[in-house]
């Protein structure tokens, strides 16, 4: 074969490929496949590591997400979810007869749909693998863009040395709220550990100015009694870590109010609970939530050292 013949082959392959529809079927395959898998993106649960790390990193990029409140930027679902379904509506318009023809052979647009597919999947990988979540340098703590300031709920209960804990009294001090409950044997400790490790890197004088109150998931079980064990086995003294527990009514209504949902397996015990950490600040207001997972330790220690900071500007005002 010449190469006049092995030119004007490929030349007829690709006017075929444009003038047949086929360029449009396998656009049309590409953009539904982007646009299935996003939509497939803000129902995909989110978690601290694995796909449910990527999946918040990717609404946080893709959809305005703030981990903070938990809620989308509706501007940006409607900016990513719309204009592929507009290009594929203009593409079937112009290139309508050659789909027409392709839709009688199934096998051949199928072929399109899974190679769009393929491209896709492709892409995701890649970007994952460069994403990298939780590794080390990755992200600075963006304190600014999720930096809020909402009233925190009333909270009175008593701690691990029946010792009374009121929010309002610990007004000027930085807080740090949690839930866990003495039975729990895998995520509690991670919560706390967490905690410590992120307290750990403050200096004395910072330590001075904070204090953790970790509110009973079990408030049925966990007396003082049982909450003064647990601290004792984690190393969690007063008055920098207080196990606060109370009536089962009061402790739920904190729970809820707090936003910690929960929930127990009526055949096991076990409670299946939100893992997360809510920051106030020396005003009393809520300035951050965040969650479990290696670079939630290091935006958690980042966070601590902003709110302790603003000892410095008050005190300069």
């Amino acid at each position: 074969m010449q190469w006049s013949e092995f030119g004007a082959g490929i030349e007829d392959k690709v006017s075929r490929f444009f003038e047949e529809g086929r360029f449009a079927a396998f656009s049309i395959s590409l953009l539904m496949t982007y646009d299935l898998l996003l939509a497939g993106l803000l129902l995909t649960p989110g978690g601290d590591t694995g796909v449910g790390a990527l999946a918040n990193e990717l609404r946080v990029w893709c959809f305005g997400y703030n981990p903070a409140t938990g809620r989308l930027e509706i501007a940006y679902v409607i900016a990513m979810l719309t204009p592929p379904v507009f290009l594929s509506a203009f593409l079937g318009f112009f290139w309508w007869d050659g789909l027409s023809k392709l839709l009688a052979q199934p096998r051949v647009f199928v072929r399109y749909m899974m190679s769009a597919l393929f491209c896709v999947l492709l892409a995701g990988v890649s970007f994952a693998m460069m994403a990298k979540p939780g590794v080390e340098g990755d992200l600075p703590f963006p304190d600014k863009a999720l930096r809020t300031s909402i009233m925190p709920p009333h909270l009175a209960l008593i701690n691990q040395k029946e010792q009374a804990v009121h929010l309002d009294d610990l007004r000027g001090k930085v807080i740090v709220l949690t839930g866990v409950y003495a039975s729990c044997g895998h995520t509690c400790p991670l919560i706390l550990t967490q905690a410590k490790n992120a307290i750990a890197k403050l200096s004395d004088a910072e330590r001075a100015d904070l204090r953790v109150i970790a509110v009973t998931l079990d408030a049925e079980n966990d007396s003082p009694g049982v909450l003064s064990t647990l601290a004792e086995g984690q190393g969690l003294e007063t008055p920098l870590y207080n196990l606060v527990t109370g009536e089962v009514a009061e402790v739920e209504r904190t729970l809820d109010a707090i936003g910690i949902a929960r929930e127990r397996d009526p055949e096991t015990g076990v409670i299946n609970h939100a893992s997360q950490f809510i920051l106030i600040d020396r005003a009393g207001k809520v300035a951050y939530r965040l969650g479990l997972g290696p670079r939630q330790e290091r935006w958690l220690e980042s966070a601590l050292k902003v709110l302790l900071a603003e000892k410095k500007a008050t005190d300069e005002s």
